[in-house]
């Protein structure tokens, strides 16, 4: 075993929100199922009309969802406390207490041995927006609290608080590779021996009209025309593709070291065996298949595996254009072609700087339950000799899974899931 391999960091705990399922359960079905859940969002301002695609979450009410929910009575009640939190916050709240539990930690853990890791940055956009259009002509009577949770730091300190973690916490933004960098990050914590566990957070992205136009004018996103009934299909990998499609997902895990995991039994789901970062030395939007590539073969070198171990590829998959063509040709490129392939945003959207942990659970979740989820809408695959999943599939196991982010600003990020236990 080389000395990358020997601390280990185990995921013992999930909890997301996405549009075709809130919980596990509920999430984990929806990817059996071939589900999703898009929309159209209108907005109009002065007198013209903007739409926008969404994966849709429907009807989450924080208070209520833990209400409903089997976590303990005491978490029950710390939540109906809580007040003035935005719609992301709330999202990520609710993430962590449920992975919190998934995880059964014990009361009696030591809170100082536990940090936070917050997987984003600028989530709150509608939320900021809606407090400017509500106070523009009232500004002396603005909510105090406005004055700490606009920050997205206001994750740690509702996640702090609620459970009573005194540890060290911060964000790390990333654009659309946050949510994976928030679980390295989290990963050299442990493995620096820091802290016996990390919660990884990553709240929803809450986009504001602004923030879909900017993304729409640029090209990323999925266009539609104004005066459109029905909803375009989002299609990652096929040749129809013709941008991403927002949706509102969140999601939190887990990670602890293998010794503190073994050391209280707990289940462990999978474990972070490897993990890759590079920069593109650019600043714009475009893609590299070099920086990619690197950052893949650094995952798979420090996981110590080689390209013919990869049983499944949860990929950035977008459906942009050069987004989609770029990744497929760094992965040929590394000799994994004809590898199992699919984008969970096909199903649940483009969660941005959630995307990363979002489909690192997906991930775990197919590879404890022996399948791959259909890529939807994936009838006429771009020409690449890969092994597209085009409908759901039973599979006898996966041992290693590759997970690619990649984000503006030429941030790549991979990590390697492994299904061992420990």
């Amino acid at each position: 075993m080389s000395p990358d391999q020997i601390h280990k960091v185990c995921v013992t705990g999930m909890g997301v929100v996405t549009p075709v399922g809130i919980g596990i359960p509920a999430f984990t079905e929806a990817l059996k199922n071939g589900k999703s859940n898009f929309a159209i969002k209108e907005y109009v301002i002065e007198d013209r009309t903007f739409k926008y695609i969404y994966g849709k979450v429907e009807d989450f009410d924080l208070k209520k969802h833990i209400s409903d929910s089997e976590f303990e009575e005491h978490w029950k009640l710390k939540v109906k406390r809580l007040r003035d939190i935005s719609l992301s916050t709330a999202y990520g709240t609710f993430c962590a207490l449920e992975a919190w539990h998934h995880a059964k930690l014990p009361s009696t853990i030591d809170k100082s041995k536990i940090a936070i890791v917050v997987a984003g940055n600028n989530t709150q956009q509608q939320h900021c927006q809606d407090i400017r259009d509500t106070y523009k002509n009232k500004m002396q009577f603005m909510k105090p609290s406005y004055g700490f949770n606009f920050l997205d730091s206001d994750m740690i300190g509702v996640a702090s608080e609620l459970f009573e973690i005194t540890g060290e916490g911060f964000t790390v933004g990333a654009a659309s590779a946050s949510g994976n960098m928030g679980i390295i990050q989290a990963c050299r914590l442990i493995e620096a021996k820091d802290y016996d566990a990390v919660m990884v957070i990553a709240p929803m992205m809450d986009l504001s009209v602004y923030e879909y136009q900017g993304l729409s004018a640029l090209g990323a996103m999925q266009p539609i025309s104004p005066d459109a009934e029905e909803i375009p299909l989002y299609k990652p990998f096929d040749v129809g593709h013709t941008g991403f499609v927002y949706g509102q997902n969140a999601g939190a895990i887990i990670l602890e070291s293998k010794e503190h995991a073994q050391q209280r039994k707990a289940k462990v789901f999978g474990t972070i065996s490897g993990y890759g970062v590079t920069l593109d030395a650019n600043r714009n939007p475009n893609p590299s298949v070099d920086g990619e590539q690197k950052a893949i073969a650094k995952a798979m070198q420090k996981a110590g595996i080689v390209p013919e171990q990869i049983d499944y590829i949860n990929a950035h998959g977008t459906g942009s254009k050069l987004g989609d063509y770029t990744e497929i040709e760094a992965l040929i490129n590394l000799e994994l072609k004809n590898k199992p392939i699919n984008s969970t945003k096909s199903l649940i959207g483009h969660g941005i700087t959630a995307a990363g942990t979002v489909e690192a659970i997906a991930s775990l979740i197919q590879m404890n339950e022996n399948f791959v989820h259909e890529n939807l809408n994936l009838k006429t695959p771009i020409d690449f000799p890969m092994d597209w999943i085009q409908s759901y599939r039973d599979v006898h196991s996966i041992q290693y899974t590759l997970s690619n982010s990649f984000g503006f600003g030429g941030i790549n990020t991979a990590i390697i899931l492994e299904a061992s236990p420990i």
